[in-house]
């Protein structure tokens, strides 16, 4: 979800707080006992670190990825609350992320879309804006993508390997909005967010 905005210019996963001194200080203010690795206090990690280009600058903030479950329970809250006044004390916003709303339909919807980095297709932003446009004029709520991709393999004189990817491509990007809630694949139709296809 963080890949597909434009504002994002880097995502760190489990980055590590290496300000040791810092929170071990803030483990003893919240009752944490710091993990120990050989013999050394083991570094917090922050489950994901986000550069954002926001008005020209760059940005930080900082997210942490739970269950609804561990979100609960008193010893992980405790770690968090470590993470959170760290990162509140040097200025980057924090924030803990429910996992609830990511089911099975969006997850495999994502990988779906983001088939196009896995294939390596290098878009073009000549034939993205053609797709694009043909595609508005293509849809139809009950028409399978298939069906469309077919057409516009003709239409763009593309192989059809390619426009599957211009598809993903698009979608990922936001030229063309899908539903993450209903499930995405080549035989069957799109849902669309909305009627309105951003070419």
């Amino acid at each position: 979800m963080l890949e597909r905005r434009s504002s994002t210019v880097e995502i760190r996963e489990q980055w590590p707080i290496l300000d040791i001194d810092r929170t071990l200080e803030l483990c003893a203010k919240f009752g944490v006992r710091q993990g120990v690795r050989n013999g050394y206090p083991e570094p917090f990690t922050v489950d994901f670190l986000i550069t954002e280009r926001v008005d020209g600058k760059l940005r930080y903030r900082a997210a942490s990825i739970k269950s609804p479950e561990d979100a609960q329970d008193p010893g992980i809250r405790r770690r968090l609350a470590v993470e959170h006044a760290w990162c509140e004390e040097r200025g980057i916003p924090w924030a803990l992320v429910n996992t609830q709303r990511f089911n099975k339909t969006m997850l495999e919807n994502l990988r779906f879309l983001r088939g196009w980095f896995r294939h390596r297709y290098v878009p073009d932003p000549s034939l993205v804006d053609r797709f694009a446009s043909h595609f508005e004029s293509l849809y139809a709520p009950n028409r399978p993508l298939c069906e469309i991709l077919i057409v516009l393999s003709k239409a763009l004189r593309q192989p059809t390997p390619t426009v599957e990817d211009a598809f993903r491509y698009c979608a990922w990007s936001g030229r063309i909005q899908p539903s993450l809630a209903h499930p995405l694949s080549l035989d069957a139709p799109v849902v669309l967010e909305s009627s309105v296809v951003h070419a």
